[in-house]
């Protein structure tokens, strides 16, 4: 299992949902501070985490049986680190859209989401 399944997925997925600011698209600082906290704790760097986003917003979007294909991407190229927060907001986003969906809590989403990077 990689970390992004293992450790960092989840963490991130669990942490978004206290830390992100709701249908925010600016970061605050506390996001950058648990984002931060997460990459390190999952020994993640820039690009292994752009990749775990990644993954993370598959899992999301196929827990919720939303449309991979027609489902938005953050912009990139601003800088590594505005791009990182972009995803985390979007991400934090994305659990809020896919709960609204399933008409059920995020928790759920976020842990059908887990299930799915498991597997």
């Amino acid at each position: 299992m990689d970390s992004t399944a293992d450790g960092f997925g989840p963490t991130v997925l669990r942490g978004l949902a206290e830390l992100a600011p709701a249908a925010s698209s600016r970061p605050d600082l506390a996001l950058e501070l648990g984002l931060t906290a997460w990459m390190r704790q999952g020994e993640m760097d820039l690009e292994g985490t752009r990749s775990a986003m990644k993954a993370l917003r598959t899992a999301v979007v196929e827990a919720a049986e939303m449309d991979l294909r027609s489902e938005p991407v953050p912009l990139s190229g601003l800088s590594p680190k505005d791009d990182l927060m972009n995803w985390a907001i979007y991400l934090a986003n994305l659990v809020q859209r896919a709960a609204a969906r399933k008409r059920c809590h995020t928790s759920l989403i976020v842990e059908q989401s887990i299930r799915r990077l498991a597997a």
